[in-house]
């Protein structure tokens, strides 16, 4: 234990680009303990390493200015690590039109994750900032700072709240199950105060093992929780659905020439043999390039080639006039479900559009710079009304999550008051073409996977290319396709939980107010006992 902490205070004593170099490098592994990899025991390894790093020392006690700045730029060089190894595969959907984006590629990889690296970062700055030079009072609050700013980064300016902490147990659904309760970002505050105990454990002092206390707390919770899973999941009777994954590459998905090759191989796909009678075909975002409501003719051929009573699931544009001006319209990235008479039976319109994705911000200023949306081009998206669930027929009420909007979980959130039906189905059909081979697919679908934790439902994922999968609400997958396959996943509808989870009632509110609640009571509690 004695070389440990002496390892341990050579490392505290590293000083400038030595300093911000580990700080980085430390974020980097946290990065790498998010899926596809998901070695979670790096997220352990990155905090610890992390908070030994950003123990000051006799300059601290002093209040140096200096000590104060190279806190926040330890912490700063370690989110920042983090969100460009973790969201590097932005960059990959800018070489869909490389000829008019390719030279913005320092943008989204180098220029985005210093933005993204603000909010936690200094949520856990001002941690450091209330504990003063009481070091293992900062290892209890930095985790609380962090959430804070978390919580920040997924809503301000639209929101992003990608790669949180607690996605890290995404491939062990026994851990997963804590976010029931907590939610996936009250996970990753749970992961983090397990790694913060670890780390006052490497402290020196006789009370500092102690600290031992929070990882034993953690695996018992952890481990409690996964008691809530059954060992075998319950279907839907006399539901079977089939999702279609057709991998069109992003560079010839919207080509004039193309489009009804696409669309005749979104049918070929489902009419393939199925062991079951189908119930249900859903196709991917904009699966269908044409104005499936506006076009009866087309409605009418997909009717007859799929089998009687068969109800389809698509995603495809929709437009209409715009309000208070006809001669205008707006467009819309909707979600279609047509009877087996070929009727519209509900639509769902995607209202979390993309930033610089489906619609660009300020278009009045950028679009003289020679800037555009990605997908929407010179035509933005318009975002949609509400997101109430839908009906449809033969399934529960469903919840629609086009693509992104997967990614938040407020937005997943139900109203239990008998106004909004209440859903027992998450329906999420995506397009992660865009970013080709990389970990952003893998990342995206664990994040899904979290929402049916959170709400107690079932999710049905159609992709473009992706990863498409049918989980239950307990985040297991019981069928699924992956990237860059191309074909079909069959398989029946498992049952909602009968009562919600605890978090799909609460949300983060409660969670939110503790963290802040934490840091308050750590300021108080510091400046009383300076006074003694």
């Amino acid at each position: 234990m004695q070389a440990v902490r002496a390892a341990l205070a050579a490392w505290q004593a590293l000083r400038g680009w030595r300093r911000y170099g580990a700080a980085l490098l430390l974020g980097m592994l946290l990065a790498v303990a998010q899926a596809p990899l998901s070695l979670w025991p790096l997220a352990f390894v990155a905090f610890i390493g992390l908070l030994h790093l950003d123990d000051g020392g006799s300059d601290i006690a002093a209040g140096h200015a200096s000590a104060r700045l190279r806190s926040f730029f330890t912490l700063f060089a370690f989110a920042y690590g983090y969100f460009v190894v973790g969201h590097y595969w932005i960059g990959i959907s800018f070489f869909v039109d490389a000829e008019k984006y390719a030279l913005l590629l320092p943008l989204p990889v180098l220029g985005l994750p210093i933005v993204l690296a603000a909010f936690p970062a200094t949520g856990a700055w001002l941690a450091w900032l209330v504990a003063g030079n009481r070091r293992s009072l900062y290892f209890l609050l930095m985790p609380f700072g962090w959430l804070v700013g978390e919580w920040l980064r997924g809503r301000v300016a639209t929101g992003f709240p990608w790669n949180l902490v607690g996605y890290v147990w995404g491939d062990w659904p026994a851990a997963m199950q804590l976010a029931a309760s907590v939610g996936a970002q009250g996970l990753g505050l749970l992961t983090m105060l397990a790694a913060s105990g670890f780390a006052i454990a490497l402290r020196p002092g006789r009370r500092s093992r102690f600290g031992l206390v929070l990882p034993l707390l953690f695996v018992a919770a952890a481990a409690l929780s996964a008691l809530r899973m059954p060992a075998t999941t319950a279907m839907l009777p006399d539901v079977y659905l089939r999702l279609v994954q057709p991998s069109v590459v992003q560079t010839l998905k919207w080509r004039d020439d193309l489009r009804q090759q696409h669309l005749q191989q979104h049918v070929a796909l489902s009419l393939q043999p199925a062991e079951k009678p189908l119930t249900h075909v859903i196709w991917p975002e904009t699966a269908i390039p044409y104005l499936l409501d506006e076009e009866a003719g087309l409605r009418d051929a997909l009717a007859r080639r799929l089998a009687p009573g068969t109800v389809l699931i698509t995603g495809a544009p929709r437009r209409e006039a715009a309000a208070g001006n006809p001669r205008d319209v707006v467009i819309y990235n909707s979600v279609f479900v047509m009877d087996s008479d070929a009727e519209i039976a509900a639509r769902y319109d995607k209202v979390h559009l993309v930033p610089f994705g489906e619609y660009l911000p300020f278009r009045s200023l950028l679009k003289p710079l020679g800037l555009d949306a990605l997908a929407a081009g010179a035509v933005d998206f318009s975002p949609g009304r509400d997101m109430m669930p839908i009906a449809i027929p033969g399934l529960p009420f469903a919840r629609v999550l086009i693509c992104y909007e997967a990614i938040f979980a407020d937005e997943s959130m139900q109203v239990f008051d008998g106004r909004v039906p209440a859903a027992g189905l998450l329906l999420n059909l995506t397009n992660d073409a865009w970013f080709g081979r990389s970990s952003g697919p893998y990342q995206h679908f664990a994040a899904a996977r979290f929402r049916a934790v959170e709400q107690g439902l079932p999710l049905v994922r159609a992709a473009n290319n992706g990863i498409s999968a049918i989980v239950d609400p307990y985040g297991r997958v019981v069928a699924s396709l992956g990237l860059d396959a191309i074909g079909v996943v069959d398989g029946p509808l498992p049952a909602a939980m009968t009562k919600p989870p605890l978090y799909a009632r609460i949300g983060d509110a409660p969670l939110l107010v503790f963290a802040l609640l934490s840091l308050v009571a750590g300021f108080v509690f510091n400046r009383k006992t300076r006074r003694h």
